[in-house]
């Protein structure tokens, strides 16, 4: 089977019920437990409340732009900014639809291949410097937040049926994972490129990649070639994409910022960030797709201080899905059939 007809099987519409039928039958679940339509009476509604929303919409927006930015720059401009524009929605969709710590790196190797514009050497690199960037900024961010604000301050004694030591284990777990594969990603790409190459074909021998592992040696040999390149960008280069990345992750965690001040209590900036980086990291665990059902769970138990009341904190955990989740899956699978019907053209 082709890789276009492998593509096409990922992105069918059955992919959507698993994530949003989780999503909302836990959405559901906190929405009738002791519902008491009383709690929304806590709400300024005006004029400061809308204000408030529709910053959290741009941030949404935001957050797109600085990825598409990114995608421009490490391929060089070579990609439009119409490519880049689709591959990044293709790109969150396939983080939608899979667990946690895969997220859409799979499907990325797959879809940037494509690209006729791109050698396959080339587009891999390209998803490993995302990848790569967007771990960096994590893995700088944590030490750097949560030794302003503590750790143990910031997470809450029990969420739902997890005790406050696991969600800490399973932080930390995450972190070290996440550190690792951005030491490893930075020897393959600035140091030995040929370490990329074997992980490569390694990484294409999982059960549901195998089907392109004879392509994989070929890949690693163009990788190599890439690599070089990147070793040769002088450092306004990676300034700038790592300047696009930082926006897009500020972008992601004020996005929830303005919907606390718009329903909830204003707070401590660098509390709800901090709390943010730690849910981040412990959405990396759940083997559901898109961390679904994990995050509504996880959203209340951490900023539900922010509130008046738990109801006003569920309401907006499932706002802030509606917001930054919903969407990509939703306009990935609009988008897909316009972005394959230009590939088979090309």
């Amino acid at each position: 089977m082709s890789a276009l007809k492998q593509l096409q099987k990922y992105f069918e519409g059955k992919r959507l019920l698993l994530p949003i039928a989780i999503g909302l039958a836990v959405a559901f679940y906190f929405f009738s437990k002791d519902f008491d339509p009383a709690a929304y009476n806590n709400i300024q509604w005006g004029q400061t409340m809308i204000f408030w929303l529709i910053l959290a919409f741009t941030m949404l927006i935001f957050r797109y732009l600085g990825y598409v930015f990114r995608l421009r720059i490490l391929s060089d401009k070579v990609l439009s900014w119409t490519e880049c524009f689709q591959l990044v929605l293709l790109w969150e969709f396939s983080s939608a639809i899979s667990p946690g710590i895969v997220g859409g790196t799979a499907a990325a190797f797959v879809l940037l291949a494509q690209e006729k514009k791109l050698d396959t050497g080339k587009s891999t690199a390209i998803v490993l410097a995302t990848s790569y960037l967007d771990v960096l900024f994590y893995i700088l961010a944590v030490p750097l937040i949560l030794v302003l604000t503590g750790l143990d301050s910031q997470i809450p004694e029990t969420i739902g049926p997890f005790s406050k030591n696991l969600v800490k284990t399973y932080f930390l777990f995450a972190y070290v994972i996440l550190f690792i594969w951005a030491m490893l990603v930075y020897i393959g790409i600035f140091i030995r490129p040929t370490f990329i190459k074997r992980a490569l074909i390694s990484f294409f021998k999982l059960p549901f990649l195998k089907r392109w592992k004879d392509k994989a040696y070929e890949w690693g040999d163009e990788i190599i070639i890439a690599a070089e390149e990147y070793k040769k960008k002088k450092k306004h280069y990676w300034f700038k994409a790592f300047g696009a990345t930082a926006f897009s992750w500020i972008s992601r965690f004020l996005l929830v910022n303005f919907l606390i001040l718009a329903l909830g209590y204003n707070s401590s900036f660098l509390d709800i960030l901090s709390r943010q980086l730690i849910m981040w990291g412990a959405l990396l665990i759940p083997v559901t797709p898109g961390a679904s059902g994990m995050a509504e769970l996880l959203f209340p138990a951490f900023l539900g201080e922010y509130f008046s009341n738990i109801q006003l904190a569920n309401t907006t955990s499932v706002l802030w899905r509606l917001i930054s989740y919903y969407p990509y899956l939703i306009l990935g699978f609009v988008v897909f059939p316009v972005w394959i019907k230009r590939i088979i053209k090309e």
